[in-house]
């Protein structure tokens, strides 16, 4: 089925982006993400990432949306603009397969704006977001590999965090290290 692109009309050529099979328009550089696919490049841009939950369209009055005027580029569905949680970024939703379409250097703003969001979380939303990633490692429906990479990163934003947050915790345990007898 060749998909077209649904500003420009003209058909999609398959690329990769951050090794996740898409499609680009060659006139206006949108890229178009089959479903789960947008998640998997995000991540793969910024691992630390993967523990930020973005689920279009799962709470309809969570997000603000409007049809679009256009098609899915595979033709099942309609495109619904929607906020991509609070980058600010608006992508386009299919109802029907659940792709994404981004215009030009949306894919960079919204890897940008969670980066941000990251780097403003205090020590205790880590913890808590720890805390849900421990719970999710158990019960989560994502695969046990990805529920630990997802821990493991959190930990380790909640590590930078506190240690930035408290810079005199930070110097002692550098000279805790530093007067290591077992070294």
């Amino acid at each position: 089925m060749t998909a077209d692109c649904p500003r420009c009309a003209v058909p999609l050529a398959a690329t990769v982006l951050q090794q996740v099979p898409v499609a680009r328009c060659p006139q206006c550089r949108g890229l178009w993400f089959e479903a789960h696919a947008l998640r998997a490049a995000r991540d793969a841009a910024d691992p630390d990432l993967a523990f930020l939950e973005v689920e279009l369209w799962s709470d309809a009055e969570q997000f603000r949306h409007a049809p679009r005027s256009g098609r899915c580029p595979t033709g099942d569905g309609s495109l619904h603009a929607l906020e991509y949680g609070h980058t600010g970024v608006t992508v386009d939703y299919c109802d029907a397969c659940f792709g994404v379409w981004l215009d030009q250097a949306e894919f960079e703003r919204i890897v940008t704006a969670l980066e941000h969001e990251v780097d403003r979380l205090p020590a205790p939303e880590y913890l808590r977001a720890a805390l849900h990633e421990a719970r999710q490692l158990l019960t989560g429906p994502q695969p046990l590999l990805d529920e630990w990479r997802s821990l493991r990163s959190v930990l380790k934003l909640l590590e930078y965090r506190v240690l930035s947050e408290h810079p005199g915790l930070h110097q002692r345990l550098l000279a805790l290290q530093a007067s290591n007898p077992f070294r």
